[in-house]
């Protein structure tokens, strides 16, 4: 069985996110980068069905830049068996339309799949639109948001759960289809040590712009950079939050205000003292 994982790297969670001189993107610099979350949880089904069956190989795909090398390296780490690295820096800003495209045609190049794992979502642009496009795009039917999945004895179906609103669903689709995985669906190891040393070693495939038949798909060098995106960011803003905190005189609410916590404590601790006189 060969499972294609869509995987795409994204600035940490934890990163303190700021707004590039040109305001239209993000302060890449210091910026540490990591896997997807949700693309996670992807990896690690991949790898779970793969040990159950005692056979199969799992191939990572992304397309980005140079820099996106590392999040192929940390799914390898975690035991995946090759990847493809689809590279060039203007990838950074291609749109989800174009990206799938590309993706697609390069899934299709491998020849014989079986199953395709993404994560529901990119978090950086919070948009869940990639897996979907790529599912239309291989004719393949597809599951989104799924928290559970299970294959059929003979591999030839899948069962997946995903969560409704007040309940469960239950699909069943024949293979190959792809897969959206959601927070739930498992809990993903970490890259061991020897598993790192191995990772060095496998096989990482690298395509470039030069290499991909944009004719056949209908598109443009521009159409995979920020130039011919059919969507573009025009203005971003991080937003800016007053803390404000509020207590009880009589009937009556106060606001505390303050731009920092020790100012607004500060005016608090007045107002319990001298007005409210409970202090």
């Amino acid at each position: 069985m060969r499972i294609v994982v869509i995987v795409r790297q994204t600035p940490d969670t934890e990163a303190k996110i700021k707004v590039a001189p040109s305001g239209d993107t993000i302060d890449t610099e210091g910026i540490k980068w990591i896997v997807n979350p949700y693309d996670e949880f992807a990896i690690e089904e991949a790898i779970r069905i793969k040990e159950k069956l005692g056979k199969g190989e799992v191939v990572l795909i992304t397309m980005g830049p140079a820099r996106c090398i590392e999040a192929l390296r940390t799914g390898l780490a975690m035991g995946a068996d090759n990847a493809i690295h689809i590279k060039d820096e203007s990838f950074a800003f291609t749109d989800p339309y174009a990206l799938a495209k590309v993706i697609a045609q390069e899934i299709k190049n491998l020849g014989e799949f079986n199953l395709v794992l993404t994560g529901k979502k990119m978090i950086d642009e919070e948009t869940g639109q990639v897996g979907i496009h790529v599912a239309e795009e291989l004719g393949i039917p597809h599951v989104a948001i799924v928290t559970k999945v299970e294959l059929s004895s003979d591999l030839t179906k899948v069962t997946c759960q995903k969560e409704i609103e007040g309940g469960q669903m239950v699909v069943e689709v024949p293979l190959p289809a792809l897969i959206t995985c959601e927070r739930g669906l498992n809990e993903p190891r970490y890259a061991s040590l020897p598993g790192i040393m191995k990772a060095k070693k496998k096989p990482v495939k690298e395509v470039t712009i030069d290499n991909i038949n944009l004719e056949a798909l209908g598109l443009t060098k521009e159409a995979l950079g920020p130039a011919g995106a059919r969507f573009r960011v025009t203005k971003l803003e991080v937003p800016q939050i007053q803390r404000r905190l509020k207590i009880l005189k009589g009937k009556q609410q106060d606001m505390v205000k303050g731009e920092e916590v020790a100012e607004a404590v500060r005016e608090l601790v007045r107002l319990l003292r001298e007005e409210a006189k409970v202090i």
